[in-house]
């Protein structure tokens, strides 16, 4: 089911090039627009019972998007994290990357489940600069889930403005159970 967000995400991103850059060029996170997003395509796809922050009758935790597929009960946690690294044309602004890492990893230990996904944009990234790969790293180290980067992680161009580019990393897996 990672690879059914993946694919969605990215086909989101995709198809929203020219709204996005605005967000891009501001280091704006984006994540309350792409959990409506990716939920109505959820719910197109026909997964049942589709519904945004709500919370279930076993946690008291409220999940950014919950479905039913397959009569296999899923629970989304969305990020759209920014980077502070320099880009020309993006804003200097954002909130440092290893904290936006700390809410992922915290995220994927609060899903707890192996029927939790973890869904994150992590935004703008130099074009060509795979710094990012530390970023995963410290996620599987730090949390046991296992991420390919090719399996798990998709690298979107998108315009800044008609003459420069950046990239955005777009990251879905599965969470696992922990040990309390």
């Amino acid at each position: 089911m990672d690879q059914v967000i993946l694919k969605e995400i990215s086909n989101i991103v995709k198809s929203n090039l020219q709204l996005l850059k605005i967000a891009i060029r501001q280091k704006a996170k984006f994540e309350g627009w792409l959990k409506f997003e990716l939920a109505n395509r959820l719910e197109n796809l026909g997964m049942e019972s589709v519904e945004v922050e709500s919370r279930t009758y076993f946690s008291r935790n409220r999940a950014d998007i919950s479905f039913i597929n397959d009569e296999t009960y899923h629970r989304v946690e969305l990020k759209t994290s920014n980077t502070n690294w320099k880009i020309d044309g993006v804003s200097n602004n954002g909130r440092p990357i290893t904290k936006n890492i700390n809410s992922i990893i915290k995220d994927a230990k609060k899903l707890n489940s192996t029927q939790g996904i973890v869904a994150f944009i992590l935004f703008p990234i130099p074009s060509a600069d795979n710094r990012w790969k530390t970023y995963i790293t410290r996620i599987v180290n730090e949390t046991g889930i296992q991420i390919n980067f090719d399996k798990n992680c998709r690298i979107e161009q998108v315009n800044i403005d008609e003459e420069r580019t950046c990239d955005l990393l777009i990251c879905s897996f599965l969470s696992r159970k922990f040990d309390n």
